[in-house]
């Protein structure tokens, strides 16, 4: 086993941690959104990522739900979450003394509490509630909720999905501390210069953003729950801090020598530039359009080989073949 893996009860190879962001679902917790950091495994023909909190999931945890232990198993069986009602998919947890209760690896790690006082998203108290009949619309983000929510008593037809109940309508973002990020409806964003796309993901929210309307700073809801780290250290990629980088400008990075004009992690020491993208890249890897290993090299600037498959100007491995 490579001494950089690690063996977790979540999945049955090793996996490997790493800085790198990218956009795709968890096979935890089955989410897709982007991660910002987590485990993959570099298993032929088993390439799949964990969120760092999925992979790191305990084999055996004890549930406030429940009064016996519960297991971590990739038999998810038939039937839905206890919890949630959603379709059980695997790993979830299981008990082994009462067979029927089982929960998805969501509800098993952090259960959806059965009520909350004062939710930060609204005035009065919500209660859980598993699955609707009909799709509503969650009050806080606009979009169709299909599964468990929350919903109040008190006001007639008012529903939040789980993930959004902890957000409000004005948040201190860390990537934005200057100001507080407001929730708008996206169409109200008449003016011309207006950023409608997130400043961390590039995504362009449909209904409603988090905005700042003094610098023009704008968060999806996914970079809001989840904001990327202000600071990585990793130094198979540099040998200094990186710090996030969010001004909206065309830069080189010196990882694969492309352009791009958002998301940068910069060295302030040496001027040196990643996008996000590239933190954490492969040392090695294996092609099947060529006999031997290849070996990462960084950019070399302008006037170095073109790539062998894609035959651009940028070149990122090279075999010393």
């Amino acid at each position: 086993m490579d001494k950089t893996s690690v063996k977790l009860p979540i999945h049955e190879h090793p996996l490997f941690s790493s800085a790198r962001s990218i956009t795709g679902e968890c096979d935890g917790c089955h989410v897709n959104e982007i991660m910002y950091s987590g485990y993959f495994c570099n298993e032929p023909y088993c390439y799949v990522w964990f969120h760092k909190e999925c992979a790191e999931a305990p084999g055996e945890i004890n549930h406030s739900f429940h009064p016996h232990p519960l297991l971590l198993t990739h038999d998810s069986g038939d039937g839905p979450c206890v919890l949630c009602g959603q379709k059980l998919l695997s790993p979830c947890y299981r008990c082994p003394t009462c067979e029927l209760f089982k929960v998805d690896l969501a509800c098993g790690m952090k259960p959806s509490p059965p009520a909350i006082e004062h939710p930060p998203c609204h005035d009065h108290p919500l209660v859980f509630l598993k699955i609707r009949e009909e799709k509503v619309p969650c009050e806080l983000c606009k979009e169709s909720i299909d599964g468990p929510s929350y919903s109040c008593l008190e006001c007639h037809d008012v529903y939040f999905h789980v993930y959004c109940v902890q957000l409000s309508k004005e948040v201190h973002h860390p990537c934005h501390s200057i100001h507080p990020l407001k929730l708008i409806a996206t169409e109200s964003l008449t003016d011309d210069d207006a950023e409608t796309k997130c400043r961390l993901c590039q995504e362009m929210p449909e209904n409603v953003l988090y905005h700042c309307s003094v610098c023009n700073f704008t968060s999806c809801f996914g970079c809001t729950k989840t904001p990327p780290p202000l600071m990585i250290e990793h130094i198979r990629t540099h040998k200094h801090p990186l710090t996030l980088f969010l001004r909206r400008t065309t830069c080189l990075c010196d990882v694969c020598g492309d352009e791009s004009d958002f998301g940068f992690y910069t060295c302030l020491q040496c001027d040196f530039i990643t996008e996000r993208v590239c933190i954490d890249i492969p040392r090695v890897i294996n092609i099947n359009r060529h006999d031997h290993r290849i070996h990462f090299k960084h950019h070399l600037g302008v006037g170095y080989s073109k790539c062998g498959v894609c035959h651009k100007n940028i070149s990122q491995y090279k075999c010393s073949d």
